[in-house]
């Protein structure tokens, strides 16, 4: 019987080639697959650097400027008739035009509204521009409208409250509020809050208050003298204990 040696042969080569060909179609579908999982990862790594871009240009659209503070505090001022330039005193001193304010005692946002004012303001996000503005100028108004305009008390009544003023039928003897009265006038007329400052403080002192330096000033915005850094002012006689925890926008 004739033996076919090239078949057999070829038969064993084929049959050698098996595990290398194996090996090589495992290695080619290791490299389709990394190359595949390099791919979706760097995909993923682009979309998440995009969504953070994207992220970060929002929240710096929604930090307002100051000009838009300021058209803001026009509009709003002139619709309930109240002085822009108070306005923008009031907010100078409370939040140095700083819409993310909080202060120690709860109040926020740039006219440092407290919460329970906030709610009867029907403000309900006290650190949108607009409508911290509108609320607090609303408030404003009817504090004007209470006390016949007599800036002082209104000015003593937004940051000390109502009742403080009612129990001391005027400016009361805190220096937390005597200060901030006087701090907001001089920034909105000099001569009003030298006015308020012998009334406060009785004809001859001369009281001076510690005014923070802010980022904006009044001379900036609408020319008047811009405030530097002053002495703080003596205890008058017969101050009264500290103000009750409801300063800045009291009930």
């Amino acid at each position: 019987m004739r033996h076919d040696t090239t078949r057999n042969t070829k038969v064993r080569d084929a049959r050698d080639d098996r595990p290398r060909r194996r090996v090589l179609g495992l290695a080619v579908l290791l490299l389709t697959l990394g190359a595949g999982y390099l791919s979706a990862q760097r995909g993923v790594v682009d979309a998440v650097a995009a969504f953070a871009e994207d992220t970060e240009i929002d929240e710096s659209a929604q930090q307002p400027t100051i000009a838009e503070i300021m058209a803001q505090i026009d509009e709003v001022a002139a619709r309930h008739r109240v002085p822009p330039r108070l306005v923008a005193a009031v907010i100078s001193v409370e939040s140095e035009f700083n819409p993310r304010a909080v202060s120690r005692r709860g109040a926020q946002g740039l006219m440092q509204l407290m919460p329970a004012t906030a709610a009867t303001l029907d403000v309900q996000d006290s650190f949108d521009t607009r409508e911290n503005i509108e609320g607090g100028v609303r408030h404003l108004r009817v504090l004007m409208d209470r006390y016949h305009n007599d800036l002082p008390v209104v000015l003593a009544a937004y940051n000390a409250g109502d009742r403080a003023v009612l129990n001391y039928r005027g400016v009361p003897p805190y220096r937390e509020t005597r200060q901030y009265v006087i701090r907001v006038l001089r920034r909105y007329d000099r001569e009003a809050a030298r006015a308020a400052a012998q009334r406060i403080y009785g004809t001859g002192a001369r009281p001076a208050v510690t005014l923070a330096r802010t980022r904006v000033t009044l001379i900036e915005v609408y020319g008047a003298p811009a405030l530097e850094h002053e002495p703080a002012p003596p205890a008058a006689a017969g101050d009264a204990p500290p103000p009750p925890p409801n300063l800045s926008q009291g009930p």
